[in-house]
């Protein structure tokens, strides 16, 4: 599995400025860099859903469908795996805060939670107790691109309707 790592900056045009010297610190900045409110506890980074960004979790098995239906339509963007048995996927999305109602229902039908404005999830690369999140499917280093909320939810209703599970 791919992790994000970047370089730190050698020196920089503001002789004030401290480059970052640790792993985390320089995630966090590419992190921010696209946008994301990342909040660091200890050796754990938490992304905040709010306005622009949301998470799906999901079970890896659905996760992996999902994912595979948004892929061969070109919709496709980052996933975390957290740690644990059963594993969960988390499926980065556009924002879900004016969601319809029935589609986290419909989701939470699926074992899918959605996770909304004010929430928190762990970013790669923190440790949990259960062991480390990962990237399952990274986004690019130019900055993540992420599908549309109701097409997460147009994936899980097709993945699972097909398996029986409607």
């Amino acid at each position: 599995m791919f992790t994000l790592t970047t370089t730190p900056p050698q020196g920089g045009d503001d002789p004030h400025q401290d480059p970052p010297t640790d792993r985390l610190a320089v995630t966090v900045r590419v992190y921010e860099r696209w946008g994301w409110m990342v909040l660091r506890a200890g050796d754990r980074l938490l992304l905040a859903a709010d306005s622009t960004i949301s998470a799906v979790e999901a079970p890896a098995s659905i996760g992996g469908e999902i994912q595979h239906y948004l892929s061969v339509r070109l919709l496709a963007g980052p996933v975390i795996a957290l740690p644990g048995t059963p594993c969960r996927w988390l499926i980065l999305t556009e924002s879900a805060d004016d969601a319809a109602p029935v589609n986290l229902i419909r989701l939470r039908a699926r074992g899918a939670l959605t996770h909304r404005c004010g929430a928190l999830v762990p970013l790669p690369p923190s440790s949990l107790e259960s062991g480390a999140v990962s990237w399952q499917s990274p986004p690019s280093l130019d900055g993540p691109t992420l599908p549309p909320f109701t097409a997460v939810v147009a994936a899980a209703r097709a993945v699972t309707e097909t398996a029986g599970l409607a």
